[in-house]
């Protein structure tokens, strides 16, 4: 199933300084690429992430139960899926990242979706319902409760949009057993053909955000529009990533 590589960004009030939000090309990035050299360099998904070495924050965020700290995701590989309501093209993802966790996930991988930077401060309970509503209510969900933006601010910095200071969504993050991001991805990498958002939106080099339309975001969340990580690429990806981050 082909991968959309054109550009495109939805920024949400970007007068007002929030952050962007993208569909994601496979190559949209400056940084140097996770897995180049390697047999998943052929993977258009493994290609989309960028090779960093981050530790994930001691940021309190809600389970349902309590408050825990985010750097206590280790133990296990994870895609972590970074989030809002706003974000049309996050909740495309995470229904497919749900399927994906409901045949994949075992002792040692996981998919854990948490909430950054929401406008309408959902707490956990509103946020398992949104995903609940956009068909991803198999995901683990962390909270970053308050509409607060830290997690967003320190970990979904795009360098190919300098211009959103606070971070893009959807951003997607690969972490080790050590609780180490060793992988990020900005945007949502698409399936060819989806309609109603194919406005290209380059200047140059660099990626423009820009409002999507209330038909745009309808076309994204009809339920009929996949992300990539809904094809084979994506189960080879997330197969591989059982296995193992690079170390």
């Amino acid at each position: 199933m082909a991968i959309d590589r054109r550009h495109f960004m939805t920024g949400v009030l970007a007068a007002a300084a929030l952050p962007a939000t993208a569909l994601r090309a496979a190559s949209s990035s400056p940084e140097p690429r996770l897995y180049a050299g390697t047999p998943l360099a052929k993977n258009p998904l493994a290609r989309s992430f960028a090779a960093v070495d981050l530790v994930l924050p001691s940021i309190k965020v809600s389970d349902g139960a309590r408050k825990v700290s985010l750097a206590s995701l280790t133990g296990k590989i994870r895609i972590v899926t970074l989030w809002a309501e706003w974000c049309a093209p996050c909740l495309v993802e995470a229904r497919d990242f749900a399927e994906l966790r409901k045949r994949f996930a075992n002792a040692d991988f996981d998919i854990v979706a948490v909430l950054t930077g929401s406008i309408a401060k959902l707490d956990h309970a509103d946020a398992v319902a949104r995903l609940q509503k956009a068909g991803a209510g198999d995901l683990p969900v962390l909270v970053e409760e308050g509409g607060g933006n830290q997690i967003m601010r320190r970990l979904a910095l795009d360098p190919a949009v300098p211009q959103a200071k606070f971070g893009t969504l959807p951003c997607t993050l690969l972490v080790d057993r050590e609780g180490r991001i060793r992988g990020r991805a900005h945007g949502a990498p698409m399936q060819a053909g989806v309609q109603g958002i194919d406005r290209p939106s380059l200047a140059g080099a660099e990626r423009v955000p820009r409002v999507l339309t209330q038909a745009e975001k309808a076309a994204l969340l009809d339920g009929k529009v996949h992300s990539a990580w809904a094809s084979p690429a994506g189960d080879a990806f997330v197969m591989a990533l059982r296995d193992g981050l690079p170390r």
